[in-house]
């Protein structure tokens, strides 16, 4: 059974952006109470994984293997449980994870990764990341006080595309037209639109030639959105790319994404992500 501690009632910890103009967010996690190794915060990824190399040192048992699906196209994942995983001192005992190389994704952002932290691990609390200050909070939502926090710029329902996939998705408003269906990914440095989307908008862009996502090659424009808005909060001129990628991505998860929202709109907030009480929350930092 899986259970979650945390003690006091919100745990601070450091983060740190790898890869460059494409950052990850890279945050310390312990396994097992051995660590802390460098996983990726992944609000888009369902299970938490490990990389083989680390499941390997810890002597993680593997349990089976099922077939996963990336933009590149099927992987074989181990799967596993660990008696535990912690960020600071918000813990979770036995927690089932997947096994996976992952050594392609530290050679892109140049760092050595060691796991993945996914939505099985973060529903559990209320996270929030001030890019400013590079540091994520954890809190128990039951026991989350305000106290010292500005008030919210704008709070908006978030939704998960589905339990298997679950993807938050928020309704966003770009140049004056919406709502649109976008989901929040803290592992997407670019707010990125369908280029149906961009055709409805009439935005202009340039072709930048291919990039790479989860392996796969995929067709990149590059424009601006005169506005884009999520509840009340607004940047104008955002730089986005259009990429061919959603169609597929869509059919993966079972619902319609008009895009991705991406690290340089959410970099502008403090951005708190309420799991189990669903709402997204975005503060001046």
């Amino acid at each position: 059974m899986t259970t979650a501690t945390l003690s006091p009632s919100s745990a601070k910890v450091k983060f740190r952006l790898a890869g460059g103009t494409q950052p990850l967010i890279l945050l310390p996690v312990e396994v097992n109470g051995e660590g802390p190794f460098e996983f990726i915060l992944d609000t888009g990824a369902g299970t938490s994984l490990l990389s083989s190399e680390l499941g390997q040192r810890l002597g993680v048992k593997i349990l089976g293997s099922k077939e996963g699906q990336s933009a590149g196209g099927a992987i074989s994942v181990s799967l596993a449980k660990v008696s535990s995983l912690a960020v600071g001192s918000a813990k979770l005992r036995g927690v089932d994870v997947g096994l996976v190389d992952l050594s392609h994704i530290g050679k892109t952002v140049g760092a050595k990764i060691d796991g993945d932290l996914g939505y099985n691990f973060l529903k559990h609390f209320r996270i929030t990341l001030d890019y400013r200050k590079s540091e994520i909070r954890l809190d128990d939502p039951k026991r989350f006080e305000l106290a010292g926090q500005s008030a919210a710029v704008t709070e908006v329902a978030m939704r998960l595309a589905n339990p298997s996939k679950p993807l938050i998705l928020v309704d966003v408003y770009a140049n004056g037209g919406g709502p649109f269906q976008f989901a929040i990914d803290t592992g997407t440095s670019t707010t990125a639109i369908t280029p149906e989307l961009a055709k409805q908008l009439g935005m202009a862009s340039s072709p930048i030639g291919a990039a790479t996502t989860g392996g796969a090659h995929v067709n990149v424009t590059a424009g601006a959105l005169q506005s884009f808005q999520v509840g009340g909060a607004r940047i104008d001129n955002l730089a986005v790319i259009v990429a061919d990628f959603f169609a597929m991505l869509s059919n993966a998860l079972g619902a319609k994404l008009d895009g991705i929202v991406g690290y340089n709109f959410l970099r502008n907030y403090k951005v708190a992500l309420d799991y189990p009480n669903e709402t997204l929350s975005l503060f001046i930092p």
